[in-house]
């Protein structure tokens, strides 16, 4: 994948996920230029959710204190809450999506 490629890739990940802020109950957004980036729609869910799931390892750094790092995952959880509610329906792999305060 090009520079381009996942540029495009990575900014349509960020309209989406904008998009599912503004409307946490909203179903997933598909537009035909997401065919080259993502393939399909099972594509895209797996894009968000490994999107999420490294957004949420980042949050466990183990040097923070833990009311810090708590404080930190609870915000993301809420940034996210659009995204989270779109995997718990939409998700192929039927997998728990880590979201607990540690």
């Amino acid at each position: 994948m090009t520079w381009t490629e996942t540029h495009r890739r990575w900014q349509a990940m960020r309209e989406i996920e904008e998009q599912l802020a503004r409307d946490p109950g909203a179903g997933l957004p598909w537009k035909k230029e997401y065919d080259d980036l993502f393939g399909d729609r099972a594509g895209l869910v797996a894009a968000l959710r490994y999107r999420w799931e490294l957004s949420y390892t980042t949050q466990q750094d183990p040097t923070l204190r833990k009311p810090v790092r708590d404080d930190y995952l609870r915000r993301l959880a809420a940034r996210s809450r659009g995204v989270l509610r779109l995997l718990d329906r939409e998700d192929p792999t039927g997998e728990a999506v880590p979201r607990e305060v540690a």
